[in-house]
């Protein structure tokens, strides 16, 4: 009998609207914890296996359910559904997520990280039937405004113009089968701006299975979702003319997010949710390449938030 956690031993296909991917369904390992159900909702740019360590704590607590978005992980995109990746409707595949696998009376925990709590949120606002079959609502480095990224308005306006111009279908092509690959990923993409925190202090066979992964994660997701959903977080608004929802939040920030100002964040929150409990992560950053262990996750996920869900219990 295996005794060492295993991520494969959890992934389960899954259709939703014809559109196929995968999904962790880990039941909890604790007895006592077998009647609470925890959802979660990654962000840009990830897939299954980052959030690996997250699993593994996770089911120490609860049933953890984490499934793939269209066009993330490997999952077959909105497009292939005559469909655009916007917030509205990858909000609409969640709840429809939520359908398949909770029905219309379980109740549960559910968590969103990144910009999966900008999809979260939207889908809270556009179905108000989930809010009472819902324990906790979590933000996980989360925002629901482009006005709390820390861009300036230089860096948004390029990244602006090159994720318009890298959706095109013959470009993002040409991306992927010549500058999505190890000679340049593992050169100059662990030297950008955005990255160069996933290869910080690494050198040798530790960078090199970064580096792996990064080119791993970079092919299975579809670049043009990629791109569109980038634009999507570059002009996101959650706040403006929104009803507050009946729901108390629980944030988890990181104090040198290089993504977002916490304090920007904050605001809108209190703007969005009924009440806000802010904890603190003991990460220096927004998040490395991969989430591999339940002791890389313990560092993300606050010692306050893990007692409170073992309260659940």
């Amino acid at each position: 009998m295996k005794s060492a956690f295993d991520l494969n031993d959890y992934i389960e296909e899954i259709e939703i609207n014809g559109l196929r991917g995968r999904m962790v369904n880990a039941p909890a390992k604790n007895a006592k914890a077998k009647n609470v159900n925890i959802l979660f909702i990654h962000g840009h740019h990830s897939s299954l296996e980052r959030l690996a360590g997250v699993t593994e704590l996770m089911v120490e607590y609860g049933n953890f359910c984490l499934p793939d978005m269209p066009g993330f992980g490997g999952m077959q995109h909105l497009y292939s559904a005559g469909l655009k990746p916007t917030i509205d409707n990858l909000a609409d595949y969640m709840a429809a997520f939520i359908k398949l696998q909770y029905g219309s009376r379980k109740k549960f925990v559910v968590v969103g990280y990144s910009m999966g709590f900008l999809v979260l949120t939207r889908m809270l606002q556009k179905y108000p039937e989930l809010h009472s079959r819902i324990i906790d609502v979590i933000s996980l480095a989360g925002f629901v405004h482009s006005d709390n990224m820390k861009f300036s308005r230089t860096r948004r306006m390029f990244y602006m113009t090159a994720s318009w111009i890298l959706e095109r279908k013959a470009i993002s092509w040409v991306a992927r089968e010549i500058f999505l690959r190890k000679w340049f990923l593992g050169s100059f993409y662990a030297k950008s701006h955005n990255a160069k925190d996933k290869f910080s202090g690494l050198s040798g066979s530790a960078k090199a299975s970064v580096v792996d992964f990064e080119v791993n994660l970079w092919r299975i997701n579809h670049v043009p979702t990629w791109c569109f959903t980038s634009r999507q977080m570059l002009t996101a608004d959650l706040v403006k003319d929104a009803k507050q929802l009946p729901l108390n939040l629980i944030m988890v920030v990181i104090d040198g997010d290089r993504y977002f100002d916490n304090t920007s964040t904050e605001q809108c929150m209190h703007v969005l949710y009924k009440r806000v409990k802010v904890l603190r992560s003991e990460v220096e950053s927004h998040g490395g390449s991969v989430v591999a262990t339940a002791d890389d996750a313990r560092k993300v996920v606050p010692k306050e938030l893990i007692r409170h869900l073992k309260s659940l219990r």
